[in-house]
């Protein structure tokens, strides 16, 4: 492996409990256990401090032979254009990964500034076949390969679910419209007068609208919100939890689905961006429409019937075990091998 290229894996990339955040996070642990030489940018969460931190580790060329830029939409995107335009001034190689469910919606209000950046780019890829349709549809080649999770951190386990109980993973953000989690308990308490919705995930701007929303509603004694918890603990939640609901208005993959479904608890989703490619309708999960009253029925169904609800979350298990590194691992060794190692000056 001495001739394999160095890469410089560009996030944002925080540390975590669970080690680097977020898919670039994680190609990053996979890639330097495969044996790579990896370098990731960057771990600051104040925007200015990350893209000062980003464009210096860039600028330090002699260090990486190639940058796998990991590509959002909206203020983040200004990242990008300034890592690409420095990358292609000292001639390095830049594979953009496209993420973030409202990629395609920010390509058409900023078309020709996305098109320039994105004309940068050696290779393009994203693990979403809605985000490839679309720019493909803008003349630009897009590769598919999806995201992929640690199976071993998500085990397969229905023996200790507590009846009647949700679970809403998201971070409180209009994106992710935990809302519509919120009114479907207000539907459901009466027939189910022990139901339990758990919440989990950071405050993003919604948080106090939701507690609101719960004071308003009178469900305090209906619904927990806890914050945000370490990727490597979510599988408690998971394991325990009767029905996962996935509210979000934009999905580029979704990884929490996949690691819901490896640890088997059945879902009821908005059927948006990339779920309706990968998940199938009545098989490994219930689609509802953006509507409280819709969501609610299907939560009731996958309450009502134990015997749908283990079997759709056993079928989810099955789907989920084809996002696993080691089935996706050949797509990176094959793109990265068309680069080489280059040795020059040394840090």
């Amino acid at each position: 492996m001495q001739t394999i290229p160095r890469l410089l894996i560009v996030g944002p990339i925080f540390d975590t409990p669970s080690g680097p955040s977020g898919q670039g996070g994680k190609l990053y642990q996979q890639l330097m256990a495969e044996g790579y030489v990896c370098l990731k940018k960057s771990a600051y969460r104040n925007l200015p401090l990350r893209l000062l931190d980003t464009l210096w580790g860039v600028c330090r060329f002699w260090t990486y032979d190639v940058i796998l830029l990991q590509s959002f939409s909206l203020k983040s995107f200004y990242l990008q254009d300034a890592v690409s335009l420095l990358a292609s001034i000292l001639g390095k190689p830049v594979i953009f990964t496209l993420r973030g469910g409202a990629f395609c919606e920010f390509y058409e209000q900023h078309a020709k500034w996305c098109k320039r950046v994105l004309s940068r780019a050696h290779l393009i890829n994203t693990p979403s076949y809605f985000i490839q349709a679309c720019i493909q549809s803008k003349g630009l080649k897009v590769e598919y390969v999806p995201n992929f999770i640690d199976l071993k951190r998500f085990p397969f386990d229905r023996s200790a679910v507590k009846k009647n109980t949700l679970l809403w993973v998201r971070a409180f953000n209009d994106i992710y419209h935990p809302e519509l989690a919120i009114e479907a308990v207000g539907i459901l308490k009466n027939e189910f007068p022990d139901i339990r919705l758990t919440m989990l995930g950071p405050d993003q701007s919604t948080l106090h609208a939701c507690q609101t929303l719960i004071r308003e509603k009178g469900l305090e004694t209906y619904i927990d919100v806890i914050g945000p918890v370490p990727n490597h603990e979510l599988f408690h939640y998971y394991q325990t939890h009767a029905v996962y609901l996935n509210t979000t208005r934009y999905e580029s993959f979704g990884v929490a689905l996949v690691e819901a479904a490896s640890c088997g608890i059945p879902c009821v989703s908005v059927s948006v961006g990339e779920i309706p490619f990968i998940w199938k309708d009545e098989e490994q999960m219930l689609f509802a429409e953006r509507d409280a009253a819709d969501f609610a029925s299907k939560i009731k169904r996958l309450l009502s019937d134990h015997a749908l609800n283990l079997e759709m979350g056993q079928r989810a298990n099955q789907r989920a075990q084809s996002f696993s590194w080691n089935e996706i691992k050949s797509y990176w060794f094959d793109r990265l091998s068309a680069y080489k190692r280059h040795e020059g000056l040394k840090s």
